[in-house]
């Protein structure tokens, strides 16, 4: 039930910014996005820039190669903590793409 909630709200972010967002993998609470340009060309420094401020709000995501970004919350987590994290996430890609 989760890993639906964490897939259909990353869904919903990656429509918000399709001119960053390439595509969402994952299954469960296991997610990667990757950010590549209208030319497929990778964003690693939109990557760092997000996991940077992510981390000072308070998320901790792992930027996993050039593109892409690694999410895995906790098994244990609650539907509150899981959107809470989701909208530091938004919140983060949206001040680094418009900054």
């Amino acid at each position: 039930d989760l890993g639906d909630v964490f897939h259909q709200q990353l869904n919903e972010i990656k429509n918000k910014y399709p001119a960053h967002i390439r595509y969402i993998f994952g299954k469960g609470l296991v997610a990667g996005i990757i950010f590549m340009d209208s030319n497929n060309n990778p964003l690693p420094d939109l990557c760092d820039n997000i996991c940077e401020l992510a981390f000072q709000r308070g998320l901790l995501l792992v930027h996993t190669g050039r593109e892409s970004i690694k999410l895995a919350p906790p098994l244990c987590i609650t539907k509150e903590a899981l959107k809470e994290g989701l909208e530091v996430l938004e919140s983060c890609i949206k001040d680094c793409i418009c900054f």
